[in-house]
């Protein structure tokens, strides 16, 4: 059964999801938890017990930061990030991966190959560190890959580590039925054993199409979609607040606060209503996606 990951960011702040509503897990960023100088406490205490969440914590390597926006902000060795994943105590890592996004996308064709082969060294050193630390965090071994052939040599080499769980990136952007073909070709090398995750994709037609495939993916869309003022309805759709202002809703914010997620609020306030509204439609994007079940 395809497990559904919700990813959390200290920045702008999401709202505790879990104490609104049941989630299989959270992802969260280490490069973010850096920026907003949280990583020192967690690592004291746990990042289980920081956000007093007692589900499943995937922590994500902080590629997405640095090859997006810039920030230079992810752990500087492979080591480092899993040394800090034990004593977060998170549940899964994803490894020192090496996404084809933001400016990587645009760099020569030799320098991308480099990249490949530095994710896949990346990896290998990942197994060799959790083979000599054995913990509870169990590493994910990231694909990644800006072409088909990109894909298929990276892929074959991870599947030579035999691990137990990979996950698929570099899929922001792509096309649905890009998407698609890719999880096939993946599943098609790793085999039917190993579990798969995909990173940042929630298109329920993608998902109806390879969820036989998957055995987990991670959205930021209710999130995103919140601050941007976006309401989800329960149809499956979402309007701006500007263009909605009532809801038949059984979500508990709805439930609790009534019409709550319309209003944008004075300054000071527009967070604490931009959080409403990222419950409310986190509630609504899990309720769709379970029917995919």
């Amino acid at each position: 059964m395809m497990r559904i990951f919700l990813s959390w960011s200290p920045v702008p702040p999401d709202p505790p999801f879990w104490k609104w509503i049941q989630v299989d897990g959270i992802v969260v960023s280490i490069a973010l938890l850096k920026q907003e100088n949280m990583l020192e406490r967690a690592t004291l205490i746990g990042l289980h017990e920081m956000l007093e969440f007692k589900g499943c914590i995937f922590l994500d390597s902080g590629s997405y930061e640095d090859f997006i926006a810039d920030k230079k902000l992810r752990p500087n060795t492979s080591e480092e990030l899993l040394a800090l994943a034990r004593w977060l105590g998170v549940d899964f890592v994803a490894h020192s991966d090496l996404p084809f996004v933001g400016k990587n996308r645009m760099l020569p064709e030799e320098e991308k190959w480099r990249l490949i082969e530095q994710n896949i060294l990346n990896a290998k050193i990942a197994q060799n560190w959790s083979k000599q630390y054995k913990n509870r965090t169990q590493v994910v071994y990231v694909i990644q890959g800006w072409s088909e052939e990109s894909l298929l040599y990276c892929c074959e080499a991870l599947a030579k580590l035999d691990e137990d769980y990979y996950a698929l990136g570099s899929l922001l952007g792509l096309q649905p039925h890009e998407i698609v073909s890719r999880v096939r070709l993946v599943r098609s090398v790793i085999g039917d054993e190993p579990k798969l995750h995909l990173f940042a994709v929630s298109n329920p037609q993608v998902l109806n199409s390879v969820k036989h495939l998957v055995d987990s993916i991670d959205s930021s869309t209710a999130s995103i979609s919140g601050a941007m003022k976006e309401v989800f309805d329960p149809s499956g759709g979402r309007k701006n607040i500007n263009r909605m202002h009532k809801i038949k809703c059984d979500c508990p914010v709805c439930l609790k606060y009534g019409g709550a997620i319309f209003l944008q609020g004075r300054e000071g306030l527009q967070n604490y209503y931009n959080q409403l509204r990222k419950v409310h439609n986190a509630y609504h994007l899990i309720k769709r996606l379970e029917k995919l079940k």
